[in-house]
């Protein structure tokens, strides 16, 4: 009987340890994950290959840039300044999503953006990303997060991703935003 409960108790700690290394094992891509930096507005943040500086953010009914390009709806509009930061390969701001809940919206590859900008090693640019979004979603929290994709699009990021967290009901809408133009940062 004793050998039948030392037996039972044994299976049942193995099963707890399984339990417990299953809970604490890593996912299979924790291995090729990016690296996060947290962001705040008007404060850089870096990782290797890119430093961004979120410099303003604006929600809008109507978003227009200098070659006349306007479009209605609820805009989130966010400028920054970034720069790329070791080598100038593959050196564009491709990942520029922002999460709402469990929606995901990418920045908008309309108008005059800095979406898809080329990035130059150390010398800041400047410019706005615009995402439209849901009337609906205008009052929840979202994230922001930029990177440097490495290869084809929607491809593992290389070693890090830039996350900003914003309450858009905080945010009053204006009428209008005119999206920086793409330049040098005044920096």
């Amino acid at each position: 009987m004793k050998k039948q409960v030392l037996t039972w108790l044994l299976t049942a700690a193995l099963l707890a340890c399984a339990w417990v290394v299953v809970k604490v094992t890593l996912p299979d891509d924790a291995t090729i994950a990016p690296f996060p930096a947290t962001a705040q507005v008007g404060e850089q943040a870096a990782v290797r290959n890119l430093v961004v500086t979120v410099t303003d953010v604006h929600l809008a009914e109507r978003v227009t840039d200098a070659e006349g390009w306007a479009a209605d709806g609820t805009w989130l509009v966010i400028d920054l300044e970034a720069a790329g930061a070791g080598t100038q390969d593959r050196g564009t701001l491709g990942l520029a999503q922002l999460t709402i809940g469990e929606r995901t919206f990418s920045a908008t590859e309309r108008g005059t953006t800095f979406y898809q900008q080329r990035l130059v090693t150390g010398v800041p640019r400047a410019g706005s990303l615009a995402f439209e979004l849901p009337d609906e979603v205008t009052g929840d929290r979202a994230s922001l997060r930029l990177g440097v994709p490495s290869g084809a699009p929607g491809e593992v990021l290389d070693d890090g991703v830039i996350d900003l967290s914003l309450d858009l009901a905080a945010l009053t809408a204006e009428p209008e935003v005119l999206l920086d133009e793409n330049g040098w940062a005044d920096r």
